[in-house]
C-alpha cells in the first residue's frame, strides 16, 4: 500500500553509466532525492546520530553566515532563504521526537505527524493518551510511533480488503481439442462455447458487540499494574474482543431451456422450432454461516480468574468457531497453540479442529488435527491428520438405543473418509540485507558475481511443496513448485506493511517489469494415475492480477482464466477437451500454445512499450532538472558569497597554525577514463565548490559523511543531474600538499596521510 510519505533523505543507491541513455537515468528516478536532507544541509552526519551539542555547534556556525540581520540589502533575501531551510533543519533535527519520524519518513512525515490531523497534532493520538508523549523517553516515542502508524495503516488495509467476493462461471468447449481414440491424433478446433456452471461467493467483517463486563480489559490490567509497558510488536493489542466474519455462497448448473413454436411459411407449410429461452440458474448448493475469531488476550486479559491455570493457555491462543447454517448445519471449533517442549529450540505449532455435523446422538464429532515444526531454514514439516465420519461403538449402541444413525441421515448429510498427511514445505527466501556494491569504487570482481547470483536467487523466490496423502480408499503423492520468471516486480507480492516494530519500509513508488509467478502441481495418485496443472500470474495493477492456468485431471483438459483485486475475484475455467478423450499429448499441447502466445506478447509488446515509456518519462524528467540548473547555481553563488568572509577568516586562522587549508574543490560529472563516452557525455560538467568545502571545515578536520547527499550541501548544486559524480579535493596539512577523489556516495576524512602527494 503505498503511503503518503516521502522517504527522508538519503544518496542514490545507484547511477545511470552515461552508456546506458535514458534506461540507465530511468534506473535511479526512484532514488533521485527530491526532499531536503536536513544533516547534509548543516554538514552533519546521520550515522552516528548526532550529539545535541554538535548540532547547536552546526546552527550557530551557519547562523553566522546566513543570518539575514548581518547581510548587506542586496543579499539579504537570498540569506532569508537560506536561513529558513537551515532554521527548518535545526527544529526538527534539535528535537528528538521530531528527529525520529524524520529519520523515519522524512520531512513531509514530520509536518504531517505535527499538523491539523497528525499523530501528535491537537486532535491526534498523542492528546488521547493518559500519560503524556512528551514525557516518554525517545526509546519510549519511537516505539509508540511505530505502534500508532502500524496500527492506522492497519485501518487502511482492512477498510480496502473488509469484504471478499468470488465468481466462478464454467464454460464448457469440450470440442476445442479432439482426439482421435484409434491412433491418438490430436486436432485443434474452433470451439462452439456455452456456460455450463456458476459459483458465487461473498463474506465481510462485522463488529460482534460484547458487554465489557465478561472479559478483562488492557485498563483494568494497566490499573493493577501501572508500571507495565504495552509491547508495541503485539497485534492483538487494540483489536477487537471479538471478531465475526459472515459468508455466504451458491453454485449449480446453468440451464438454457428451449420453447417448442409451430411456425407458418407463407406457402402454408408449418415447421417446429425450438427457441432458446435466458439462462436460469439450477441452484445445487447454498451456503450460510459465520465464523467468530476471540482475541484470547483481549477477553482474559492479564488478571483475575480467566488468567490462571488451565485457562492461561488460551490467552496466548488461536481460537476461531465456525458455524454453518446451510447445507448442513455445522460447528467447527479450531484451537492453535505453540508449544517449545525444551528450551532452545524452534517451537511446535499445534492446531486442533473439532467438527460437529450432525446431532451428537447420531454421531460423536470428527477431529483435525495439524502439526507444523520448522526443521531447517525456511524449511517446515507438517503433519495433518482427520478421523473422518466417526460411529459410536456398537457397546454403547446396544446400551442407549437412540444412539447411531439413521439410513436418510447417512446419505443425505455425507460421510468423509479419515485422512492422513505428512509433508515438507519450502519456503521463498527472503531478500538479502547484504551490502549493494558500490560502483564507484573497484569492488572485487568475485563479490560482485557473488552479488548478483544473490539477487537472481532473491528474485525468483522459489517455493516447493511435498506430501504423502494416505486415505482408507488409497492415496498418493503430491509435489508442488513455485517461482518468479522473467525480471520484475513479483505477482503474488501481497498487500504488504510499510510500518513495523523495527521502522518504516516504504515500497517503491516507481512503475517496474512485472514478472510471472509460474506454479507447477502434480499429484500421482495410488492407481498411477497422474493429474497436474500448471498456471502463470501477473500484476497488471497496483493491487490486480490475472492468471492464466492449464490442468488435466479427472474432467478432461481444463484452462482457467482468473482476475483478482483485493479479495474480489473472477475465475472462467474453460473445459478444452473432456474426459473421455483427454491425454497427455492433447494436454500438453493446451498448456504450450497459450505459454508461446504470452511470451510472444510480454517480449514482443508490453515490454517494449514499457522501455519506451520509461524512456520517455526519463527524458521528461531529466528534462526538468536541467532547466533547474540555472537556478539552482545562482543560489550557490549566493550562498558562497555569504560564506565568503566566514570562510576566509577560518582559513588564514587555519593557516598560521599549519592546519587544514582548502585549495581547491570541484564536484560534478567527469567522463570514464576506462572506457569511450557516448556523444553528449564527453565533457566534464564540474563546478567549483571551494569555498563550500572550506565552510565545512572544523578544528582542523574535514568530514562528509557517507550516503550524504553532497549536491544539498550549502554552497553545491547538481550540475549534471542523474549522472554519476564525483568531488576532488586539493588542500594542504602542515605545510604538504595533499588530494582526494571520491564518488558521490563515499565518505571524505581528512587530512589523511593516503592523500599525501608524493614530493
Amino acid at each position: 500500500m503505498s503511503s503518503p510519505f516521502d522517504q527522508p533523505g538519503s544518496a542514490p543507491r545507484q547511477f545511470a553509466d552515461p552508456d546506458d541513455g535514458l534506461d540507465g537515468y530511468y534506473s535511479i528516478m526512484a532514488d533521485y532525492p527530491e526532499a531536503l536532507d536536513y544533516y547534509a544541509l548543516l554538514g552533519l552526519s546521520s550515522t552516528p546520530p548526532p550529539k545535541e551539542a554538535e548540532i547547536r555547534s552546526a546552527y550557530r556556525s551557519l547562523t553566522l553566515s546566513f543570518h539575514p540581520d548581518k547581510q548587506p540589502p542586496h543579499l539579504r533575501e537570498a540569506a532569508q532563504q537560506h536561513f529558513t531551510r537551515i532554521q527548518e533543519a535545526y527544529d526538527v533535527l534539535i528535537d528528538p521526537k521530531k528527529r525520529i519520524v524524520y529519520d523515519l519518513a522524512g520531512e513531509e512525515a514530520v509536518r504531517q505527524e505535527w499538523g491539523q490531523h497528525g499523530a501528535m497534532g491537537p486532535r491526534g493520538d498523542a492528546q488521547s493518551r493518559q500519560v503524556g508523549v512528551k514525557a516518554m523517553s525517545p526509546d519510549e516515542f519511537r516505539r509508540w510511533f511505530l505502534k500508532t502508524m502500524k496500527k492506522r495503516e492497519r485501518k487502511a488495509i482492512e477498510s480496502l480488503v473488509s469484504s471478499r467476493g468470488n465468481i466462478t462461471l464454467g464454460i464448457n468447449a469440450a470440442s476445442t481439442i479432439s482426439v482421435n481414440k484409434e491412433d491418438g491424433d490430436v486436432t485443434l478446433q474452433i470451439p462452439s462455447a456455452k456456460l455450463s456452471t456458476y459459483a458465487a461467493t461473498y463474506s465481510f467483517k462485522t463488529p460482534f458487540p460484547l458487554p465489557e463486563f465478561l472479559y478483562g480489559t488492557k485498563e483494568a490490567d494497566r490499573a493493577e499494574n501501572p508500571d507495565s509497558d504495552d509491547s508495541p510488536n503485539d497485534p492483538d493489542e487494540d483489536s477487537e474482543p471479538i471478531e465475526m466474519t459472515i459468508s455466504m455462497g451458491i453454485a449449480g448448473k446453468l440451464a438454457r431451456p428451449g420453447q417448442k413454436l409451430m411456425v407458418e411459411h407463407e406457402d402454408e407449410s408449418t415447421e417446429e422450432q425450438i427457441v432458446p429461452l435466458p439462462h436460469i440458474l439450477v441452484a445445487q448448493n447454498i451456503s450460510l454461516g459465520a465464523t467468530v475469531t476471540p482475541n484470547m488476550r483481549g477477553l482474559i486479559g492479564t488478571k483475575g480468574f480467566w488468567s490462571r491455570q488451565p485457562f492461561s493457555i488460551l490467552r496466548d491462543s488461536t481460537v476461531h468457531l465456525e458455524a454453518l447454517i446451510l447445507p448442513i448445519p455445522t460447528l467447527k471449533t479450531t484451537v492453535g497453540h505453540a508449544f517449545q517442549p525444551v528450551s532452545g529450540i524452534k517451537p511446535i505449532n499445534v492446531s486442533a479442529s473439532s467438527i460437529i455435523t450432525r446431532s451428537l446422538w447420531e454421531s460423536p464429532p470428527s477431529f483435525d488435527v495439524q502439526v507444523t515444526k520448522q526443521v531447517a531454514e525456511r524449511k517446515v514439516a507438517f503433519l495433518t491428520g482427520s478421523t473422518g465420519f466417526l460411529e459410536w461403538p456398537e457397546l454403547l449402541q446396544e446400551s442407549f438405543p437412540s444412539l447411531g444413525m439413521s439410513l436418510e441421515s447417512y446419505y443425505n448429510s455425507g460421510v468423509n473418509d479419515s485422512t492422513l498427511q505428512i509433508g515438507l514445505i519450502s519456503q521463498p527466501k527472503q531478500p538479502s540485507k547484504m551490502a549493494e556494491f558500490n560502483e564507484d569504487e573497484e569492488e572485487d570482481e568475485e563479490l560482485r558475481e557473488h552479488l548478483e547470483k544473490q539477487k537472481k536467487i532473491d528474485r525468483a523466490a522459489e517455493f516447493w511443496q511435498t506430501y504423502l496423502t494416505a486415505t482408507p480408499a488409497g492415496g498418493g503423492i503430491g509435489l508442488t513448485y513455485s517461482r518468479n520468471l522473467f525480471s520484475g516486480k513479483p505477482a503474488d507480492d501481497p498487500v504488504r506493511s510499510e510500518w513495523s516494530g523495527e521502522g518504516y519500509f516504504p515500497m517503491a513508488k516507481m512503475e517496474e517489469p512485472r514478472a510471472v509467478r509460474l506454479e507447477v502441481t502434480t499429484i500421482l495418485s495410488a492407481d498411477a494415475s497422474i493429474s497436474w496443472g500448471i498456471k502463470g500470474t501477473r500484476r497488471i495493477g497496483e493491487y490486480t492480477k490475472m492468471s492464466l492456468g492449464v490442468g488435466f485431471a479427472q474432467n478432461g483438459i481444463v484452462a482457467t482464466v482468473g482476475w483478482s483485486r483485493l479479495g474480489q475475484g473472477i475465475k472462467l475455467p474453460i473445459v478444452l477437451c473432456s474426459a473421455e478423450e483427454a491425454n497427455h499429448d492433447a494436454a500438453a499441447l493446451a498448456t504450450v500454445f497459450p505459454w508461446l502466445a504470452y511470451c510472444t506478447i510480454e517480449f514482443g509488446y508490453i515490454r517494449p512499450r514499457d522501455r519506451k515509456r520509461r524512456r520517455q518519462a526519463a527524458a521528461r524528467r531529466h528534462k526538468e532538472l536541467k532547466k533547474l540548473i540555472p537556478k539552482k547555481r545562482e543560489e550557490s553563488e549566493q550562498a558562497i558569497e555569504l560564506m565568503l568572509d566566514q570562510v576566509q577568516r577560518r582559513q588564514t586562522r587555519e593557516e598560521a597554525q599549519g592546519g587544514l587549508i582548502i585549495k581547491k574543490a570541484e564536484y560534478g560529472y567527469i567522463p570514464p577514463s576506462n572506457k569511450k563516452p557516448k556523444n553528449g557525455f564527453t565533457e566534464p560538467r564540474v563546478i567549483d565548490v571551494t569555498i563550500p568545502v572550506a565552510a565545512l571545515v572544523d578544528r582542523g578536520q574535514l568530514v562528509i559523511p557517507q550516503n550524504s547527499i553532497k549536491f544539498q550541501i550549502i554552497g553545491f548544486h547538481d550540475p549534471a543531474p542523474m549522472l554519476p559524480k564525483r568531488l576532488k579535493i586539493w588542500y594542504t596539512f602542515q605545510g604538504r600538499d595533499h588530494f582526494v577523489e571520491v564518488g558521490d556516495k563515499e565518505r571524505v576524512a581528512c587530512p589523511m596521510r593516503t592523500h599525501l602527494i608524493s614530493d
